[in-house]
């Protein structure tokens, strides 16, 4: 109830908590062991084939799911992307692997984050630099597709964020967005992206994929945040991660909020 009404009435403070909370697991000594920050995604249960991984890759999943499932829909051929807000850039380094575009930026406002991803990271055209989403400060025109997973939601002002997107993507590019938002606010949320002015692929409602990935992944979830957050903090981190910390076996939720993917083009 506190999370809702800090999104609803207190938007910019709501962005500044999440930011630190950020913030902190970023300077953790977290290494190889977390590299998404994303919910996941899984079709198993509607009969779809699980996605091909290495053994090493295993534990990640349902996160890397996610990520196939978002830029499964383009071809990635010859391209050069953008993900804004890319995080410990888990995703990034899969769709450089996967689907193999000419380059791939990661962009993200954690100075942390963005260290340990140049570090980690030693793949011919994948990048990665600081910045922030309501400012991107690329040229016009400068990529075939931007990708942002599971992150606006936490931006203070969507509209600037958008803007930018628009202004950056090549014509004809594409861009690949899903993120998720309370019951409430869907139809404003969708008013806002029509209001970008990019033409709108497709839209599907993703939530029950999402919410069965994070029952499927939930013992792993649960393991991490007693394994890196100190006792004090665990509550709120668990809730962070989208577990109940007062339910007796951590329950998954997304406290009433609905999951969507969509996929836009800029006409050229």
């Amino acid at each position: 109830m506190l999370n809702k009404l800090l999104f609803h009435r207190f938007p910019n403070v709501k962005s500044w908590l999440t930011r630190l909370q950020y913030e902190f697991i970023s300077a953790l000594n977290l290494k190889k062991e977390v590299l998404f920050m994303n919910f996941g995604y899984t079709a198993h249960h509607e009969g779809a084939e699980p996605l091909k991984l290495d053994p090493e890759n295993e534990k990640h999943r349902y996160s890397l799911q996610l990520y196939h499932h978002v830029a499964k829909s383009v071809d990635w051929s010859g391209c050069d992307a953008l993900e804004v807000s890319s995080g410990r850039g888990g995703g990034a380094h899969f769709i450089m692997n996967y689907f193999k575009p000419k380059s791939y930026t990661g962009v993200d406002f954690s100075a942390r984050a963005i260290e340990f991803c140049q570090s980690h990271y030693k793949v011919d055209g994948l990048k990665f630099r600081h910045g922030n989403a309501e400012a991107l400060t690329f040229p016009d025109n400068s990529f075939d597709v931007v990708v942002n997973v599971e992150a606006s939601l936490y931006y203070p002002n969507i509209t600037k964020f958008f803007e930018h997107v628009k202004r950056v993507l090549k014509p004809n590019g594409y861009f690949l967005y899903t993120d998720l938002r309370y019951t409430e606010k869907v139809d404003l949320w969708h008013a806002q992206l029509k209001s970008m002015g990019l033409k709108l692929i497709k839209e599907e409602d993703i939530t029950d994929n999402v919410l069965k990935a994070m029952e499927l992944d939930r013992e792993r979830r649960m393991q991490l945040v007693d394994k890196f957050v100190p006792a004090i903090l665990r509550k709120q981190f668990y809730h962070f991660a989208g577990l109940s910390p007062d339910s007796p076996n951590a329950t998954p939720h997304l406290d009433n909020r609905r999951y969507w993917y969509f996929v836009l083009q800029k006409e050229g």
